[in-house]
This record gives C-alpha cells, sequence and structure tokens, in this order.
C-alpha cells in the first residue's frame, strides 16, 4: 500500500500475492475438472439406461465384505457407533445391445446404503446411469450426488478465487482518489468559525 504525501490517492500495491492467488484458483480449476471428467464424458459421449438396485455391499478395511440381499438385513446391519464400515449400492442395467452389467456405485455412505433395495410401492429403487458403451463396467450416477459433490466445490472454489484475483490484480496498482477526511485541526477551525459572529449579526 502507498500513499500521496498529501493521502489522498490509494494504491493497494501487493500485485504478485495477487497473480499467486489466480494461480492457486487455476489449480484447484484443474484438479476438479479432472475429477469431474470422468462421470462428465459418460453424461456427453455415454449411452444412458435406468439402473435397478440389486444388493448392498458393507465393507470394512481388513474385512471381505458383506452382500445384504433385502433390506431387511440392511436394517440389521446398521452401524450406530463404529464408522469405520461403508454402504455401498449395487445396480444392475441393460447395455442398449442387451449385456446385463452389474455395476457399483462412485460413492459409499457410513450411515447406511444411498438407496434401499425396495422402494415404496415395493418395487426395486432405481437410478439413472450412464456408461461407457465400449467398457460398461465404466458408469456415472449423476443423481447419486456425493458423486460429484466434492469435485464441483473444488471446481467452484477455483473459479472464484480466479476472479476475485483477477479484479484485485486489476486493482493493484491503479490509483484510487480517497475522500478528505478532516483533520482534528481543520474541525475546530471550522467550528470556531461558525461560532464567531460575524459584523453583519453585531452592527455597531
Amino acid at each position: 500500500m502507498s500513499t500521496t504525501p498529501a493521502g489522498r490517492v490509494y494504491v493497494p500495491g501487493y500485485r504478485w500475492s495477487k497473480a499467486l492467488m489466480i494461480a492457486a484458483g487455476i489449480g484447484l480449476c484443474v484438479f476438479g475438472a479432472s475429477q469431474l471428467w470422468p462421470s462428465m464424458r459418460l453424461m456427453l459421449f455415454g449411452k444412458r439406461a435406468h439402473a435397478e438396485a440389486v444388493w448392498v455391499l458393507k465393507t470394512k478395511e481388513g474385512l471381505p465384505p458383506l452382500m445384504l440381499k433385502t433390506d431387511a438385513e440392511i436394517d440389521a446391519q446398521r452401524e450406530t457407533r463404529d464408522r469405520s464400515y461403508v454402504f455401498w449400492n449395487v445396480f444392475k442395467f441393460s447395455t442398449a445391445d442387451g449385456r446385463s452389467i452389474i455395476a457399483r456405485a462412485g460413492a459409499g455412505s457410513e450411515f447406511g446404503p444411498i438407496y434401499r433395495l425396495l422402494d415404496e410401492d415395493g418395487l426395486p429403487a432405481s437410478a439413472l446411469v450412464y456408461y461407457d458403451p465400449a467398457d460398461p463396467q465404466k458408469v456415472a450416477f449423476p443423481l447419486i450426488v456425493s458423486t460429484w459433490l466434492s469435485a464441483a466445490v473444488i471446481l467452484l472454489a477455483g473459479l472464484l478465487a480466479v476472479v476475485i484475483g483477477a479484479v484485485l490484480y486489476h486493482w493493484a496498482n491503479t490509483p484510487i482518489e480517497m475522500p478528505h477526511i478532516p483533520t482534528l485541526g481543520e474541525i475546530e477551525s471550522t467550528h470556531r468559525r461558525e461560532s464567531t459572529p460575524s459584523s453583519e449579526d453585531n452592527p455597531q
């Protein structure tokens, strides 16, 4: 920060710090986009299908996965204290050429599966899925928000940092006129002038 001797012009400065903020924002954008791209690519260029929930996998590091095939089994296996277990939904869908594919959702939950196996009508729960026709095991579930939320937040944070950094960088070396703030002496002088009677107010 620098000012003129009169103190009426302000130059923010710190140009390189603001350039560093822009660079950090670009880095976050690149990282977030790289995490989002696999799902975005499938949604843009892949095939669309409706998948049915067929079972749930309960996993914990160092233990074999446990397959849960009914909602009653899921309810019995919920963990109220141990959050090291993760529940994963497994879906089945048919490709455009008639192949049956089993695929696990890209995100799990510590509190229970994201989807129960049966919906309110007693029918198999379903989810929208996009898949790669050349490799149907590559799937994206856009309605499962947790599969893309973190990457989207990182990307948006990067964009925000770039925009704010660019604005600050633009004004870093630009003189900004500041309003005049009267000193204590100026205030006292003005007060004395206003309180001193003029000759018109006191005719001789």
